[in-house]
């Protein structure tokens, strides 16, 4: 399987993925985790697809959660944060919460990004759209709680550690799913002796996981024919010299 079929398989399987953490969404009460782990699905598909197929990831999740919800906070929510969110994570995720400098460089871009996406957010559903979270009304909840720059607040909180988790999450899921390459296969040569067939490669089959990266190859190591051929050499060289001192001994 190629490179570019393996990250179109990537592509696919992420986007599935995600669409389910969307139903999730659409179909649960104030459930809005899933759409983290859709933002998740979203990440993988630009890490070990490309960066295109990362946006159409976004772009058909968005679609298909839009049909099963319409115009409301949580396709809202997914859409201006959650999604951006995921395709942003593909450009920062080289920084970490496990070294200072790495550590704040993360931390003020997911601060900025989060406080920005969730006030237009905010603003939309309460002055445009005036709609509510499952019959909640969020002006009303926002001012039971001290107001937006409360509410603001809170859900920064929340989502800093859920940055930290994501974070750390791309870094072991990310190790399991190797990076697609291009391998040239030598070519073959007619001539060639079984055992050099079997070392390169020739006449195995390789078994794929469901993102299409090879876990298990049938090229195993063909046997050292030139060790065993000097093995066997030398054995008949010890037999032959047994042999003569063996006659010696009889002529003596």
């Amino acid at each position: 399987m190629n490179a570019s079929t393996k990250k179109l398989t990537t592509a696919a399987v992420c986007t599935a993925l995600a669409v389910i953490m969307c139903v999730f969404t659409a179909y649960l009460p104030l459930s809005f985790m899933p759409l983290f782990l859709a933002a998740f699905c979203i990440f993988l598909a630009c890490k070990r697809g490309s960066i295109y197929y990362g946006a159409l990831c976004a772009a058909a999740s968005v679609g298909l959660m839009f049909l099963m919800t319409g115009l409301s906070v949580k396709w809202l929510a997914f859409v201006l944060m959650f999604a951006p969110y995921g395709i942003l994570a593909h450009f920062i995720h080289r920084f970490n919460y496990f070294k200072v400098k790495s550590a704040i460089i993360r931390a003020v871009t997911a601060v900025v990004f989060f406080n920005a996406t969730f006030g237009i957010v905010y603003a939309v559903t309460v002055n445009v759209l005036s709609v509510g979270i499952d019959g909640m009304n969020i002006a009303e909840w926002a001012n039971m709680l001290g107001g937006y720059p409360v509410l603001a607040v809170v859900a920064t909180l929340i989502l800093m550690p859920l940055d930290f988790i994501f974070s750390t999450m791309s870094i072991v899921i990310l190790k399991k799913i190797p990076a697609p390459v291009t391998r040239i296969k030598p070519r073959s040569d007619s001539s060639a002796s079984p055992a050099q067939s079997v070392e390169n490669g020739d006449g195995g089959q390789a078994d794929y996981d469901i993102f299409g990266y090879e876990i298990n190859g049938a090229h195993s190591p063909a046997p050292d024919v030139h060790t065993a051929d000097g093995d066997r050499d030398e054995n008949k060289q010890n037999a032959e010299n047994d042999k003569a001192d063996n006659n010696d001994g009889k002529q003596q």
